[in-house]
């Protein structure tokens, strides 16, 4: 994409629950609002692991201000791979997320890798400043996700 800002964050935890059940709860984007501190609300398909060409729209919160993305499944293999891909309705960011699953010592491995475009109007936006957000929340997120499920 020329004249945009790219930034990935690349996080992952290991889980103590089946990768079935790891893959079942995070594509269920009911969920979402449990453990992702973005999330303010989903609508669409949200009451199951959402499938391929199915819409889930968030209202997501950055500091005070708020942003629509509807997101669309572009790639699902379960319980092992899923990809979706949203651009944002207030400023024009394109953002991909890609989360990859593994069975390991028991439980799950979850990768998830967030990659950001930002329209070139954004250049004076620092991107370490932009990628240690992006990695900051993506962290917090996935450490709120392991705490939930394990607790349950």
């Amino acid at each position: 994409m020329a004249n945009t800002i790219r930034s990935v964050a690349t996080v992952s935890v290991q889980i103590d629950r089946s990768v079935e059940e790891v893959f079942d709860f995070i594509t269920t984007a009911a969920n979402w609002t449990q453990w992702h501190p973005a999330t303010v609300s989903v609508s669409g398909d949200v009451d199951h692991p959402a499938l391929e060409g199915e819409t889930i729209v968030e209202i997501v919160r950055f500091g005070v201000a708020r942003d629509r993305f509807a997101w669309r499944v572009e790639e699902r293999e379960a319980s092992y791979r899923w990809v979706i891909r949203a651009k944002s309705e207030r400023h024009g960011q394109k953002v991909k997320i890609v989360y990859n699953l593994d069975p390991e010592n028991g439980g799950t491995r979850w990768e998830r890798e967030m990659t950001f475009y930002l329209p070139g109007s954004f250049k004076h936006l620092d991107k370490l400043f932009i990628n240690r957000t992006l990695t900051r929340n993506s962290r917090k997120a996935v450490r709120q996700l392991k705490e939930l499920m394990e607790s349950r």
